[in-house]
């Protein structure tokens, strides 16, 4: 039986690691499912149309995309500052694995 205890959670990683699944969320709510909504609608219409408006509709939700990034980068740092004290009060977090 083996002893882990975790005392420190890296502020970088963490906010990295956040910050891409914001913009994950970002891409898939301002560009998926956009995309989707037009294509089982029907309203493309013809190719170069249908290019015109997913192009607009991609092109307008960018700020979105790194709104959403920026947020999971700033959400996450906070998250490992706030578990780091807790996990200094606690003197860590013990998991036994076999």
């Amino acid at each position: 039986m083996k002893k882990m205890t975790i005392t420190k959670i890296h502020i970088r990683s963490a906010a990295n690691f956040f910050g891409l699944m914001g913009v994950a969320t970002g891409a898939i709510t301002g560009v998926v499912l956009p995309v989707l909504a037009f294509v089982g609608t029907g309203a493309l219409g013809d190719v170069d149309g249908g290019i015109s408006k997913i192009s607009t509709v991609v092109s307008g939700n960018l700020g979105s995309i790194a709104a959403f990034g920026i947020g999971g980068w700033v959400g996450g740092a906070a998250y490992a500052w706030i578990a780091n004290w807790a996990l200094h009060f606690t003197n860590g977090v013990s998991v036994d694995t076999k």
